[in-house]
């Protein structure tokens, strides 16, 4: 990771206060390329952070990995990208809660079936009036849940769902690879540390 990537892009010291411009790191939450997400997607990430490792379920005592990404955007007709990879076959929908992979046909009544070439799984897509989704499983018990928030014109959503299905492949591909053998938690622009309280 570049030390830019560790810092404040701006200069700014207010860790409240939004980049005037958006970011310039190579990579976004450790597999998005930067320039596929403003070029072919059109997304200027202004803020992201992720975390992967390993799991445990409480439950069972089975292991598994993790990975969870959110980046923003200030620029419309954007909101954000939220992904959930995780252990079992319950999804944890971004704005939504649980949700089992089986039972996305019942709860999203137009999601429909959708596949990538680049991972080995199966996989729903489904659109809300602001919202795009894609839900994975993996052939390793590994579930992973991806929305994009939306805004723009109700004419423009399927291009916007085939430009981000576009960037999301490949991420499909690397982020088992990333959670399996790193365990880290990442935050761009990185907030400024709280000066400790005095002692009295």
């Amino acid at each position: 990771m570049s030390l830019g990537a560790c810092g404040l892009i701006d200069g700014s010291a207010d860790p409240t206060r939004a980049p005037s411009t958006p970011l310039a790191d190579e990579t976004i939450c450790g597999v998005f390329p930067n320039q596929d997400l403003q070029n072919v997607l059109g997304f200027n990430t202004y803020r992201y952070d992720y975390d992967a490792g390993t799991i445990t379920n409480v439950d069972t005592g089975g292991t598994g990995y993790h990975y969870g990404c959110h980046m923003e955007s200030n620029s419309e007709p954007f909101g954000r990208i939220e992904i959930q990879y995780t252990a079992g076959n319950t999804l944890l929908l971004p704005g939504r809660g649980q949700l089992e992979f089986d039972g996305i046909p019942e709860e999203f009544r137009n999601a429909t079936r959708v596949s990538f070439e680049a991972v080995d799984g199966e996989g729903w897509g489904w659109t809300t009036s602001a919202e795009v989704f894609v839900a994975w499983r993996y052939n390793d018990n590994q579930v992973l849940a991806a929305r994009l928030t939306y805004w723009g014109p109700e004419e423009g959503l399927d291009e916007q769902v085939d430009k981000f299905h576009a960037v999301l492949e490949p991420a499909l591909a690397e982020i088992p690879k990333l959670a399996s053998t790193t365990t880290t938690r990442v935050v761009v622009p990185s907030p400024t540390p709280e000066a400790a309280e005095p002692d009295d």
